[in-house]
């Protein structure tokens, strides 16, 4: 049977456990409305963060934004979207659709300077040496090779010629007895020859290589 001693220590005890009870739970209630208060303010601070990325974003920024510890944090409160990310979006967008189009504008630019010295649908190409002669015997006036090299140029753009191949094709020519050299000091000229059995001098050893003038 108890004591009037052991009642009056549970007594104490039972008042002791209800106070401690008391005090956690308040101090509970007293975390929960900081940590509430805390969130409120982080939510606040990330929704500035995200305007302030965006914001430089837009202005070009190119240094390296800090990005905060336990950003991937799960929390109650749902953070929106900001005008000033859909723009960040926007600018990388942006700047990818003109990357594109660059390159689109270089491959066209590409494929039209390879054209350019490509033969015309249907057109049979004929031998420099031909094309010296009559150029030549047209123009009738003693021309380097340098002036026979740019006046080919010009009348069959899609033909590559330069002035050592054009050199080097004339002088062919004057060996077969089809054109003239005459030399004026270091510089020398040619002229289409007037001699009537220029044609049969010719020899097939002679003749230039199909791939020469290429």
């Amino acid at each position: 049977m108890p004591t009037p001693e052991s009642n009056t220590l549970k007594s104490q005890y039972a008042e002791k456990v209800t106070a401690d009870l008391e005090r956690n739970t308040a101090e509970q209630e007293r975390i929960r409305t900081e940590i509430a208060s805390l969130e409120e303010q982080l939510s606040g601070l990330e929704q500035d963060h995200e305007l302030l990325v965006g914001m430089r974003a837009a202005l070009g920024g190119t240094a390296t934004v800090p990005t905060p510890r336990g950003s991937g944090r799960k929390t109650g409160t749902r953070v929106r979207s900001t005008p000033a990310k859909a723009a960040g979006k926007k600018v990388t967008v942006k700047t990818a659709s003109a990357t594109k189009s660059a390159s689109a504008k270089k491959s066209a630019s590409a494929k039209k300077t390879s054209g350019a010295k490509s033969a015309p649908a249907g057109e049979k190409p004929r031998a420099l040496g031909d094309l010296i002669h009559e150029h030549l015997s047209v123009d009738l006036e003693p021309r380097t090779a340098g002036e026979i090299a740019r006046a080919l140029t010009t009348a069959h753009p899609h033909r590559n010629i330069s002035d050592n191949l054009v050199r080097t094709t004339t002088e062919r020519l004057v060996a077969r007895g089809q054109v003239e050299r005459a030399k004026q000091g270091s510089t020398v000229y040619y002229t289409a020859s007037t001699r009537d059995d220029s044609a049969t001098t010719a020899a097939p050893a002679d003749k230039e290589p199909a791939s020469a003038d290429a």
